[in-house]
């Protein structure tokens, strides 16, 4: 199953474009580019090492052009859906669907916005984890998919990113 949501991944990712409607607004540096998502209505900061692009209508996806097997879905939600029951649950069977069957987290956060839910998966060489991130003054709800390589640093990169989200008029 993970072979082949893998070989899917890349499939897609293949044929994905990058966003046309995201546009560097600054750089101030090599490092870190500031960029706007239109469709979306937000802006993030996003290092060097990583490419953004759309995966769907609603969804954008960051892949590391570094490290194998790290990637993050970001979707932006309502602040209803961050907070309805079966909005939550559907996104964790999806989530099984995927990774296999999850563990809830309950541990201390490291996100600047507060966690409505989180859940975790993994095999012998990815951790996967969804996060769903309510709204915040200045921030969007979040539906956050996160994948990264088993025993690797990229998960805090991951999440300095999610804290750079901001809504934007």
């Amino acid at each position: 199953m993970r072979k082949f949501y893998l070989a899917l991944l890349l499939i897609i990712s293949g044929t994905m474009v990058i966003l046309p409607s995201v546009k560097a607004i600054s750089e101030s540096n090599e490092k870190h580019q500031q960029l706007t998502v239109s469709e979306q209505g937000y802006s993030l900061s996003l290092p060097g090492e990583y490419t953004l692009q759309k995966e769907e209508n609603g969804k954008d996806i960051l892949f590391s052009t570094k490290t194998p097997y790290t990637w993050m879905r970001i979707e932006v939600l309502s602040g209803k859906e961050s907070t309805s029951k079966s909005y939550l649950g559907r996104s964790k069977e999806l989530f099984d669907d995927q990774f296999g069957k999850s563990l809830k987290i309950s541990s201390t956060f490291p996100f600047i916005q507060p966690v409505v839910f989180a859940s975790m998966s993994g095999s012998k060489k990815e951790t996967a984890k969804l996060y769903v991130l309510r709204e915040t003054k200045g921030h969007p709800a979040l539906k956050i998919t996160m994948v990264t390589a088993k025993n690797s640093d990229d998960e805090k990169k991951l999440i300095s990113i999610v804290d750079s989200v901001k809504t934007h008029e």
